[in-house]
């Protein structure tokens, strides 16, 4: 099937991207505003970006909310304002919490309180980790980038990794990450979610 996407609307383009771009690796976002107010809140448009500087990008789509201004989402402002946030890396054993923190909360509530996760304070930066969360990056902004307008449109958020907590058992004799003992959870479609339960070492042939 070859599909032109002009003709299509947006909902049907976004169906289309999140059901074949996968699985998406998950930001649980930790910000909060000057006066300190805390938020929470996931996005599966996330990767990294370079290890020098070590950086990392997260789309935040616009808000469905319209009393919002300009349908900008609480974490889009407290890092727009504050110019920091941490990227809490979802389990297995955090999967269900975070689902709770992608409704839309009004801006004056914790998601931390909502959920009872626990707000751990970070190193380098303001906004508090998830204690809960086995690895957590602290970051600044370096920059965004606005992508369309209105329905559907994002912005490209890159942050400079300052901090990285990790959980001791994590890291193997020679610094390596053991996914297993990790057990990420990645985003499908819809509500689909998936568990990194096989994992297989391939190489290319000499």
């Amino acid at each position: 099937m070859e599909i032109s996407v002009a003709t299509l609307d947006q909902r049907e383009v976004y169906k289309l991207m999140s059901g074949c771009i996968l699985p998406r690796p998950i930001a649980w976002v930790s910000t909060q505003d000057r006066a300190g107010c805390r938020n929470l809140a996931p996005f599966s448009f996330f990767n990294g970006v370079a290890s020098n500087p070590p950086s990392l990008s997260v789309s935040i789509s616009a808000s469905s909310d319209a009393t919002r201004p300009l349908g900008t989402k609480d974490t889009l402002r407290n890092i727009l304002e504050t110019g920091e946030f941490v990227v809490n890396v979802v389990t297995e054993a955090t999967v269900e919490a975070m689902v709770e923190t992608s409704r839309e909360f009004p801006a004056d509530e914790d998601e931390f309180s909502v959920t009872g996760l626990t707000p751990v304070p970070s190193v380098t930066v303001r906004p508090p980790r998830v204690a809960e969360s086995p690895v957590s990056f602290e970051c600044v902004l370096h920059g965004t980038m606005q992508v369309g307008r209105g329905p559907g449109s994002s912005t490209l958020v890159v942050g400079i990794i300052q901090h990285l907590s990790i959980r001791d058992d994590l890291l193997n004799e020679r610094g390596y990450v053991e996914i297993r003992r990790l057990q990420p959870v990645g985003r499908l479609a819809g509500s689909a979610y998936c568990a990194v339960r096989e994992v297989f070492d391939l190489k290319p042939k000499v």
